[in-house]
């Protein structure tokens, strides 16, 4: 009865949820209107849930039930008292390939926009990467290497020269303080640092979509005498980067509201000698670890952050300085957002495209990411433009 009964629940959840904020947040509220459930009932209906959305758009002709519990066996390898009941032949611990076979699961359909990917991007290897949840990744701070892979040395694996791999879970807040000795940082957002290290050491930051100040956070690591603006759109997300900035022993720093799709920068911030473009989008190399956009989404949108990202970039490139040098980065797999924008900014704004690549993470189980760096094009005589 105990069985069937989180079935039933989770095939609720499922039938209830539409996608319209984040799953985890949806559940905290379900759960909190179901006192009844115990922490353990919690935790079977949380695997079931987020097992179902982690196959994408495959098994989709399967009935809610079935999914649910096809999901279940494919995504997890630990023995499962659930499983066994409604399906006594499926041994979680068989080898993914076998579970495939067995549940008729088609791989390429769990994402099914192929077409649409950035270049070097493997498709049936990152639709396999959405049947586990990516690692949790920390980046230790100049001058903390050695405090912290003491402390972690029983459960983090270090990928030199400053990540350690840690169990998803870990309590890392009982360790340490975060953005004072570490950061929790994904390992592919954590390589962005190759696009910040700019021939000339900048003195003035402008983090232009700075969300919470992560980014910002790594530009001062490796600049320690960075003047930095950041600015976003959302006043409370501005107020918890405050916060980090006073943990990571930031001072030299100013922020400012601003919605950059709509307006022009001030001229303090456009005259950064480097900036970064950490713009809105799909977030669809960030979709392991949140399967249920991937389920819900609707590839018109692509366009729709396209063109919100082009306003932006026009905010930005059209005031660049002189020797200053502007990055653009993404956690999108598109192309449209990625590859075809940036050539879109470079003839548009006659930039030089210096570098750019897919940071491709699902063969380290962490996110997809996109990043170039452009810097300002000198204009010979004779040039028409």
């Amino acid at each position: 009865m105990r069985f069937d009964n989180q079935l039933r629940h989770a095939t609720r959840i499922i039938e209830t949820y539409n996608g319209d904020q984040p799953l985890h947040v949806w559940l905290k509220d379900f759960f909190r209107a179901n006192k009844q459930m115990g922490a353990r009932d919690r935790r079977q209906l949380s695997t079931l849930v987020y097992s179902f959305y982690r196959l994408g758009h495959s098994l989709k002709n399967l009935s809610i039930p079935d999914r649910l519990l096809a999901g279940l066996y494919v995504c997890n390898d630990q023995p499962s008292d659930l499983l066994h009941h409604f399906r006594p032949d499926w041994d979680p611990q068989s080898p993914l390939n076998e579970k495939i076979d067995q549940t008729a699961l088609s791989v390429t359909a769990i994402f099914p926009w192929p077409t649409e990917l950035s270049a070097g991007i493997d498709h049936e290897a990152f639709c396999l990467s959405f049947l586990r949840q990516p690692d949790l990744f920390i980046r230790i701070r100049p001058g903390h290497d050695q405090a912290v892979r003491d402390k972690l040395a029983a459960v983090g694996e270090f990928i030199p020269p400053s990540t350690l791999r840690i169990p998803n879970g870990f309590p890392v807040e009982d360790h340490f303080t975060p953005d004072k000795e570490i950061v929790i940082q994904d390992y592919s957002s954590q390589k962005l640092a190759t696009y910040l290290q700019v021939r000339k050491e900048p003195e003035f930051f402008w983090d232009s979509c700075a969300g919470s100040g992560g980014k910002s956070i790594l530009a001062f690591d490796l600049y320690p005498n960075l003047h930095i603006t950041a600015s976003d759109i959302r006043d409370s997300i501005l107020k918890n980067l405050r916060s980090r900035f006073t943990a990571a022993g930031i001072k030299r720093y100013m922020t400012f509201l601003a919605d950059l799709s709509q307006q022009a920068p001030p001229a303090s911030a456009a005259g950064a000698d480097l900036i970064l473009a950490d713009v809105p989008c799909t977030g669809s190399g960030t979709w392991g670890r949140t399967p249920e956009a991937l389920y819900f989404f609707d590839p018109q949108k692509i366009m729709t952050y396209r063109d919100r990202q082009r306003r932006i970039l026009s905010h930005i490139a059209s005031q660049l300085s002189p020797d200053a040098s502007l990055v653009y980065c993404t956690c999108s797999v598109f192309k449209k957002e990625n590859e075809e924008l940036t050539e879109w900014v470079r003839a548009t704004f006659h930039l030089d495209l210096e570098m750019q690549s897919t940071l491709i993470g699902y063969p380290h189980h962490a996110d997809t990411l996109f990043a170039a760096r452009f810097g300002r094009h000198s204009l010979g005589e004779g040039d028409g433009h």
